[in-house]
């Protein structure tokens, strides 16, 4: 047995026979103290059967995968069936809603019932016939889009394809694309083409219109938007849901995690992204390359600057407050990011500015983990599983 009157660490850089003795190469199952006291890890109950993955701490409810079914373990209710066994990626929205992704499939879930993740764009436009109405003649095209019933939630539209010829001053639409729980909002461009503006809904497969070009004037408000990409590394910032695809970061529009304008709200970086940290003037952004530092407080005018050079590790980005984490001698303040970079754990802080946590201590190949941070006991633990 060894007794340790203060321990300062794990070193797994230095050769064992170098260590000093109060170091070890590796600890298991057990707790260090603020004061350099080891504890021996508490075990854990079994807090249900079956085996549960991707575990989730919601606002008031607990998520897991079991058996391939995201579920609600509090209350073990079933949300989405067949999700199947990969990695499920979350995020808590300001709403109380929790946004998840298994990098194929998305949705949101309030612990009782689970939707898609924005408005899906209609899968087609229908045909159009003329009617007598007192539309000038002229060429005229259209757009529909669908509206959720549950909240008035409207998503991007879909677009028809080519310009159709109207001289007796009315349209009829039909074939539109049905589905349960919307209705469908119709936009006709003037008799010279332009910009759509609303001319009614339905909430059937029938749609017509034969009042005057005048009577056109609301535009459509979600021109180009769309729904969620399904993605990872989940997260918010200022009011924003960020979501991973690949190399690009995508940022929902203000104020409305559910609505996506994939034309202009991305970053493009040059590898694949494996961490999204916000902190409160910027976020830190990881790839299999680098730890990058995208400065600024809007999403728009992002400034890029790489902070380390060498890749971070997938899933081990986590926000702290800067406080709980140690600098030398002090603190930071704000919001904080932790995550593995160049093999090692790097503090980011507000500003871009980052500490190599374990510089010439500790050194890991690990290329993905589960990490989370928490208080044990009055102590702060970031704690980075390997997947």
């Amino acid at each position: 047995m060894l007794t340790f009157k203060s321990f300062t660490g794990i070193n797994n850089v230095l050769p064992q026979e170098r260590l000093s003795p109060d170091a070890l190469t590796v600890a298991t199952n057990v707790d260090a103290g603020l004061t350099g006291e080891l504890r021996r890890r508490e075990g854990y109950a079994l807090a249900a059967e079956g085996c549960h993955k991707n575990l989730f701490q919601a606002d008031g409810f607990l998520l897991a995968t079991c058996d391939g079914d995201l579920k609600n373990v509090d209350a073990g209710v079933v949300l989405y069936a067949g999700l199947g066994s990969s990695r499920v990626w979350y995020a808590q929205l300001p709403d109380g809603r929790v946004a998840w992704s298994n990098d194929l499939i998305c949705g949101l879930t309030d612990g009782v019932t689970a939707t898609t993740w924005g408005v899906p764009i209609p899968p087609s436009v229908g045909a159009l016939t003329e009617l007598a109405g007192d539309l000038c003649p002229g060429e005229y095209q259209w757009q529909i889009t669908y509206v959720r019933l549950a909240d008035g939630l409207e998503g991007g539209p879909a677009y028809s394809s080519a310009p159709v010829r109207v001289e007796d001053g009315g349209v009829f639409l039909s074939g539109l694309p049905v589905e349960a729980g919307y209705k469908i909002n119709v936009y006709l461009t003037s008799h010279d083409g332009g910009r759509a503006f609303y001319a009614g809904s339905t909430t059937n497969g029938l749609f017509s219109f034969t009042g005057k070009n005048d009577d056109l004037v609301l535009p459509c408000r979600t021109e180009f938007m769309q729904p969620a990409p399904a993605g990872r590394c989940l997260t918010t910032w200022r009011n924003r849901a960020l979501v991973a695809d690949g190399n690009v970061l995508y940022a929902s529009s203000p104020n409305t995690a559910e609505l996506f304008d994939v034309r202009r709200d991305f970053k493009q970086l040059v590898d694949p992204i494996t961490a999204v940290i916000p902190v409160d003037d910027g976020i830190y952004v990881g790839t299999e390359r680098e730890l990058a530092f995208l400065a600024g407080d809007r999403f728009d005018n992002l400034v890029y600057r790489r902070v380390v050079n060498g890749p971070v590790v997938l899933g081990s980005g986590v926000s702290v407050r800067a406080e709980l984490v140690k600098q030398g001698e002090g603190a930071g303040m704000g919001a904080a990011a932790l995550c593995i970079a160049d093999g090692g754990i790097v503090a980011g802080f507000n500003g871009g500015g980052v500490v190599r946590m374990t510089e010439g201590r500790y050194k890991t190949t690990v290329t993905e983990v589960h990490a989370s941070f928490r208080m044990r006991a009055g102590i702060p633990q970031y704690m980075a599983i390997p997947a």
